[in-house]
């Protein structure tokens, strides 16, 4: 069969990109993409209000070859915009102040988060016997390797990339890449500075010009050109009900009681989703998806004019250790990585409330979300604001947790998924968390869950 009818189901970065790089390698191809709402883009959404743009989802992604391809196939290079090099400090909230963040290893030797002893320490990791990661927690592992003193580090860390709580998230799930070091060569240093060195000097990627990129017009446009390319093939505010097999391909009911027939599937929607669309043709799989939790954060973006700002107000932002005992889990100095996103003369801040810890304060008034940030900002930072400009937004079950077990249900999903050849998992509901990960090619049914 040369171009078999082929549905993807989610509009967002992963269904998106998957479809665009079918169609690209076979421009015949025969694709349809079913978006529930009215929308395409998931979890990638901006607003331009009073001249400040305001992004909903990631702020930015980091460059890598899955970005470099699809931008170049999208000819968008022109589009690109780099973050500002100025705005490389980063701040970690402790005892009521900040803290300068680590800009790599060689920079926790001289960061005031360890001690001595604990800097001492780092030392002792190519050296401390390899143990068993299957299961263990982040920062488990990060302490039995680093040391305890890592623990309130990469637990601020981590909430700045999952939203999530280090203590539960499964390090095999999270960051496999340092669980496979340890366990490929028994020490983390050891085995990436290894892996680095395997990979030939004329594969290794360039240094970027910077460290996050996003597009003059918001990170939506990389979405919006896709959807463009792909014109008539994208079908929004069509949720798809349910799937079942027919022959050796499935039906899908979708929309108002339509029923549609396609040798390929591929659910690139969140899991919680994909598990009611599956729930009729195999429910052991439903249970597995619907199992995955997701964590929701409030965004309360201030804007204000200040002719001068305190030093720790300048930079990337700043994230909060847990032991501070605050809902906010940092904050973004938006207009400082992206001058554009705020009009001339005025700066743009992005507080970020909620996640794992603490997802009570999503629901909370948006005057007192409004309150606690600014509250917030006035203790770590010494700025006490009096905005011009406030936005409150509310992104629900948008972040997967990788939890402990994570890997164990993959590995079931994956079994689960042999039984039905041409159905396939895609998006950030099964390995890879960050927008970067989302926009890779596929070949086939190769997917995010059974890679």
């Amino acid at each position: 069969m040369s171009n078999p009818r082929i549905a993807i189901v989610g509009g967002g970065p992963a269904g998106l990109a998957g479809a665009f790089w079918r169609l690209h390698g076979n421009p015949g191809a025969d694709i349809t993409v079913f978006e529930a709402g009215p929308r395409v883009g998931g979890w990638v959404q901006a607003e331009r209000r009073d001249g400040f743009r305001c992004e909903l989802g990631p702020q930015a992604v980091r460059p890598g070859a899955e970005l470099d391809a699809l931008v170049t196939a999208l000819g968008l290079g022109d589009a690109l915009v780099p973050a500002a090099a100025t705005a490389k400090a980063r701040w970690i909230g402790r005892g009521g102040r900040l803290l300068a963040a680590p800009s790599g290893p060689l920079s926790l030797l001289g960061t005031p988060l360890l001690s001595l002893r604990g800097k001492l320490r780092l030392f002792k990791e190519p050296f401390v016997a390899a143990g068993d990661p299957t299961g263990e927690s982040l920062t488990d592992f990060v302490a039995r390797r680093f040391g305890k003193e890592t623990r309130p580090l990469v637990q601020a860390m981590v909430a700045g990339i999952f939203a999530g709580d280090a203590d539960k998230l499964e390090i095999e799930g999270a960051f496999p890449v340092l669980a496979e070091a340890e366990r490929a060569h028994g020490s983390v240093f050891r085995g990436l500075r290894k892996k680095r060195q395997a990979t030939p000097k004329q594969q290794r990627r360039p240094r970027p010009k910077a460290a996050l990129y996003s597009f003059a017009e918001g990170m939506p446009q990389l979405m919006q050109v896709i959807a463009a390319r792909l014109g008539e093939r994208v079908r929004a505010d069509t949720p798809v009900r349910s799937l079942t097999r027919d022959g050796d391909g499935y039906r899908l009911s979708f929309g108002n009681d339509k029923v549609a027939r396609f040798d390929e599937v591929v659910l690139a929607c969140p899991a919680g989703a994909a598990a009611g669309i599956v729930s009729g043709l195999d429910p052991e799989l439903a249970r597995e998806l619907a199992a995955i939790p997701t964590v929701s954060i409030a965004n309360v973006h201030l804007g204000f004019s200040a002719a001068t700002l305190p030093p720790k107000l300048q930079g990337f932002g700043f994230l909060l250790e847990p032991g501070e005992q605050c809902p906010v889990l940092g904050a973004i100095y938006v207009s400082s990585l992206f001058p554009s996103h705020a009009p001339a003369g005025k700066h743009l801040l992005r507080v970020m409330i909620g996640g794992r810890r603490h997802p009570e304060f999503v629901e909370r008034t948006d005057d007192a979300l409004v309150q606690l940030a600014i509250a917030t900002i006035a203790r770590y930072t010494g700025q006490v604001l009096a905005p011009e400009f406030v936005r409150v937004t509310r992104v629900r079950a948008a972040i997967p947790q990788y939890e402990h077990g994570h890997t164990l249900r993959m590995q079931a999903v994956e079994r689960r998924l042999l039984a039905f050849p041409g159905l396939s998992l895609r998006g950030n509901s099964y390995r890879q968390v960050a927008l970067s990960g989302q926009l890779g090619q596929v070949s086939g049914t190769d997917d995010a869950a059974r890679r």
